[in-house]
């Protein structure tokens, strides 16, 4: 095999590919033992784990960006829209062209796109955008005579870095090199990193974002569970007279303390037990649930770039249906920036490992379906095609949403043209009684008529029209003829009538060979 070179020049090791590099373990510095950093979040901790995170330690803000979609319902929520408005797109694979290679190359990775497993990782990949990146490490399979992705394992953010320099190439921590990490093996690793916000991109990630809202609500939310405890109960008074013993009091204390959770009481005919409630706490619960409501509009806005699918805020956004809940501009980007991670770290491997570098790849494309206006699209190729406009077959394909038919269909299995029946024969025939019908000239007129033309002036013409305008009967003509034929020099009249004849045998011939 000639040697091999990843998107960023390093080479390829065949042998290596086959080797699970990423897995976790008991112990070392990629565990299975997790952390928690919401519990007790402060703003002093959120704004030190988010500096941290800034400088190249991520660690706790990874951690809180996944607890994060595990206690925050709304955020989770809106996270996981964004998410699917692009992993349930419809997945197509375009040829670099039409030649037969490039065809060839898309209808394998078109096969491979179909194999299981293709859209959990599509919806790995888009963990990215919490967090600020993504990896998925490539199992692949070579028993078989192609390579094969075998399995993609998703692999824990915590388990890679960013290098101390740039902060934007990620590295895998390894005991090797504790503090740089070991840089991923070529082939090896689909990384995904949107550029959601320009910068490093650990700062890009959704989390980081919404950090701050996650952190207030939280204690808007503690706050007014509080503000419940107390309020949402009326206040239970009890009275007692003045004759009551210490053991009354103790009994009517109890039925105070218990009436609240048992809405049940037992307490002497001399006693009094009362409910009332508290005056203008409706104000107070109604803040609470505006500033509640106020963090998740933010939460929102920040992903979905709207609020209208998730508070019930008046808007529209592109069309009635809301676009799957997220904006469309939104949508389509997060599309292409995975498409071109996954046409780098899959589709070009892929390739590569089974059919050798190329010049051109084949385009995977996640699309959102369009309404394709088919009759003004037909029309168009109707009137330009015969004028000369050049147009590819895949292209149109694409328009339509229709797939390449099967090289292995029979041809009577596939819709094509068929072939203009060739005109009877019976035709031509019809055609020339319809044109003798019309006075049109038919061969031997037209012969005849040119005959004529081109001994006109001649001295036989003359000397026949002379006959023709004295005689008095056919008799006549004839007898006139036998007398004047001794006399007259035909040289000239003889070479029109042989080009007569000559056209008047090639007119046949003609005649014979259309009517065959």
């Amino acid at each position: 095999m000639a040697p091999l070179y990843d998107a960023y020049g390093r080479p390829v090791i065949p042998r290596e590919l086959t080797r699970e590099k990423a897995a976790p373990a008991l112990t070392g510095v990629r565990t299975f033992w997790d952390d928690t950093v919401a519990s007790g979040l402060t703003p002093p901790r959120l704004a030190a784990l988010l500096q941290a995170a800034a400088m190249g330690d991520h660690y706790e803000f990874l951690t809180l960006a996944e607890e994060m979609e595990e206690r925050d319902l709304h955020y989770a929520s809106e996270l996981s829209k964004r998410k699917l408005a692009v992993s349930r797109l419809p997945i197509a694979v375009e040829a670099y062209s039409d030649s037969p290679q490039d065809v060839r190359l898309a209808d394998e990775v078109r096969a491979l796109v179909r194999r299981p497993g293709f859209r959990n990782l599509i919806k790995d990949l888009l963990d990215a955008l919490g967090k600020g990146y993504s990896v998925v490490e490539i199992l692949w399979d070579r028993t078989g005579p192609r390579w094969i992705p075998q399995k993609y394992k998703y692999r824990d953010p915590r388990f890679f870095q960013f290098d101390q320099v740039s902060r934007s190439e990620i590295r895998l921590r390894d005991e090797a090199d504790l503090a740089n990490g070991v840089a991923l093996s070529p082939f090896g690793f689909i990384a995904h990193v949107p550029r959601i916000k320009t910068g490093i991109p650990i700062r890009g990630g959704l989390a980081r974002l919404a950090a701050w809202a996650y952190m207030c609500k939280g204690y808007t939310v503690k706050d007014w569970l509080a503000f419940a405890e107390v309020f949402g109960l009326p206040i239970r008074l009890g009275k007692y007279n003045a004759s009551a013993s210490v053991d009354d009091i103790a009994v009517l204390k109890s039925a105070v303390a218990n009436i609240g959770s048992d809405a049940a009481a037992v307490i002497p005919e001399s006693m009094q037990l009362e409910l009332k409630e508290v005056a203008a706490k409706g104000g107070s619960a109604e803040f609470f649930k505006t500033l509640a409501q106020y963090m998740d509009d933010q939460v929102s806005k920040g992903i979905l770039g709207q609020t209208a699918s998730s508070s019930g805020t008046p808007g529209r956004l592109g069309n009635d249906d809301l676009q799957a809940e997220v904006r469309d501009d939104i949508r389509d980007d997060d599309a292409e920036q995975l498409e071109e991670t996954l046409g780098r770290d899959l589709v070009k491997p892929f390739i590569d490992l089974n059919f050798g570098p190329q010049e051109n790849y084949p385009a995977l494309q996640l699309r959102a379906p369009k309404a394709e206006d088919v009759v003004a699209l037909v029309t168009a190729l109707e009137k330009l095609v015969p004028l000369g406009l050049k147009v590819e077959q895949s292209v149109v394909r694409d328009r339509l949403n229709i797939p390449d038919p099967d090289p292995k269909a029979k041809p009577e299995d596939l819709l094509a043209a068929q072939p203009a029946p060739a005109p009877p024969a019976v035709n031509r025939a019809l055609n020339r009684e319809l044109n003798r019908e019309q006075d049109a000239p038919d061969a031997a007129a037209i012969i005849a008529d040119r005959a004529l033309d081109q001994a006109d002036g001649s001295d036989l013409a003359a000397a026949v029209e002379r006959l023709l305008a004295e005689a008095e009967s056919l008799e006549d003509v004839r007898d006139r003829l036998l007398a004047l034929y001794p006399t007259l020099e035909i040289g000239q009249a003889g070479e029109v009538l042989g080009e007569a004849l000559l056209v008047a045998d090639l007119a046949g011939r003609a005649a014979v060979k259309d009517e065959a």
